[in-house]
């Protein structure tokens, strides 16, 4: 799992790049473990966006395709880019 001086220089290190709108890590149960957001769309976003994934990872066994890596959500304002890792998730919205 992602702690502390890590965690607080990943979101500072994501969050700096140009075009990112927010930085969000959270459990594979939807719980926020940090942000650069508010805490109302940390929370929500947070939510939906572990429930996604979990449906996500269920087409791709369904396929046989071995397993998801990334997810890519393209908007008209920009992109949620979704990156779910074995304790974590890690969402950047951008554009």
């Amino acid at each position: 799992m992602i702690g502390g001086k890590a965690l607080k220089d990943s979101l500072k290190r994501l969050g700096a790049h140009e075009g990112v709108r927010g930085v969000i890590i959270t459990n594979m149960e939807g719980l926020p473990i940090s942000s650069n957001l508010n805490a109302e769309t940390t929370e929500v976003i947070s939510a939906l966006v572990t429930s996604l994934v979990g449906k996500a990872k269920r087409v791709v066994d369904e396929l046989g395709e071995g397993g998801m890596n990334f997810l890519t959500i393209s908007t008209p304002k920009g992109e949620v880019m979704v990156a779910p890792e074995e304790d974590y998730i890690l969402i950047v919205l951008r554009g």
